[in-house]
């Protein structure tokens, strides 16, 4: 499993005002980007926002048994978002991501519930539902950020931003090189592994995240996370077994990564402790 950083952030006031759409906007400078500590200044709101993650890709439920994989055309901002704790809580499209050039606003995820993510917590609620606002937001933004992004929230006219500590938002995204392999054969009741190699070629650090769909003795999915700086190789093995399976079937698993997708099987050999009746 990849390791889970979760980042503390630390929150500012400000008054900085926008406006929400359903793309990317051109961010605007003006006096009013400076922290303000005048009399005045609302109360900051009870929210936190509690972890952030840079992702390249992630597992999603492409049926009760099934996973698939979906790639960011750039990059994946998660942040969770904790607003138990707030008189009034925020709805989702009241959170946009501030990069240097841009305000991104939240965006729906595309396939089915994702699982395995780098930040704990169900997806925000699209609409305020009492205790239940803490969940993870989602931006999609260019593969390389020039500054760190950081969150803000808007009520009315007043303002508030959270920094994101998420180091790979700056650093140039991963590219993949894999392979995936089986054992030729395999005794009956034997456990093995499905193995995946992948190289990292590209110039930043990421996560090679990838699942291996079974389909004997059950439909269900193993995922697998590879955790490879630039110019890294590694291996991530799922396990297998072909308990109960019949001499001379062929095991299929379908792998899906974020470089594409193959297939590996293993024959199961003939029980050599089975001998023929003579004559």
């Amino acid at each position: 499993m990849p390791s889970r950083r979760a980042f503390l952030v630390s929150l500012t006031t400000t008054g900085l005002v926008g406006c929400v759409g359903n793309t990317p906007r051109t961010r605007t400078e003006s006096s009013a980007d400076t922290v303000t500590t005048m009399p005045g200044t609302p109360a900051r709101p009870a929210v936190t926002s509690e972890a952030a993650a840079v992702q390249y890709a992630y597992r999603h439920i492409e049926n009760v048994d099934w996973n698939a994989i979906r790639t960011a055309d750039g990059q994946f901002v998660f942040v969770t978002v904790d607003a138990r704790e707030a008189d009034l809580a925020p709805d989702r499209d009241a959170f946009t991501l501030v990069t240097a050039d841009e305000i991104h606003d939240p965006v729906d995820i595309q396939g089915r519930y994702p699982v395995g993510l780098d930040v704990p917590g169900e997806p925000y609620p699209s609409e305020q539902r009492g205790g239940e606002s803490r969940g993870w937001l989602v931006f999609e933004t260019p593969a390389q950020l020039d500054t760190a992004p950081s969150l803000r929230m808007e009520r009315g006219t007043d303002s508030w931003e959270w920094s994101l500590d998420t180091e790979k938002a700056t650093t140039p995204p991963p590219a993949w090189e894999w392979t995936a392999s089986t054992p030729d054969t395999v005794a009956p009741e034997e456990t093995f592994d499905i193995t995946v190699s992948a190289e990292n070629v590209g110039d930043g650090p990421g996560t090679f995240r990838g699942a291996v769909n079974f389909s004997y003795p059950l439909y269900r999915p193993k995922g697998f996370d590879i955790v490879l700086d630039p110019m890294e190789s590694g291996e991530g093995t799922v396990s297998a077994t072909s308990k109960n399976a019949d001499p001379g079937r062929e095991l299929n698993y379908g792998v899906r990564t974020p470089a594409g997708e193959s297939e590996v099987s293993v024959t199961v050999e003939a029980d050599s402790s089975v001998t023929q009746n003579t004559i």
